[in-house]
């Protein structure tokens, strides 16, 4: 798969990301769009919610959201950008945080996929 048919799988804007931050080099944006795959950083955060480690599953959540916008992916961006939000309440409850990385899952999954197809 070739870069520019990422937005037909995944909400991403290609453009934006390229412009903004990678200065318009498509090899440097795919370098950091594997480093996003390897990382696996969604099972990172899973991993303090199920340890009930909230403080490191709110930095590791807020650091997540940025990467996912710095790489223009916007759907992944607000989805995380609610489970922040979330966990940033005085009120959440563990069942509500899981079931909120649950609805994440699908997009994380397909998004890294895509990822894992681009060619070099």
């Amino acid at each position: 798969m070739h870069l520019k048919d990422l937005s037909q799988y995944i909400d991403i804007d290609i453009a934006e990301a390229l412009e903004e931050r990678f200065m318009d080099s498509e090899e440097l944006y795919v370098r950091f769009l594997r480093k996003l795959e390897a990382a696996n950083d969604l099972a990172v955060v899973q991993g303090f919610v199920i340890e009930g480690n909230w403080q490191e599953a709110l930095r590791k959540a807020h650091n997540l959201k940025g990467v996912c916008g710095s790489l223009g992916l916007t759907k992944l961006q607000g989805q995380l950008a609610a489970l922040v939000k979330l966990l940033r309440s005085e009120s959440f409850t563990a069942e509500q945080v899981a079931a909120q990385l649950e609805n994440i899952r699908p997009e994380w999954d397909k998004t890294l996929a895509c990822i894992r197809k681009l060619e070099d």
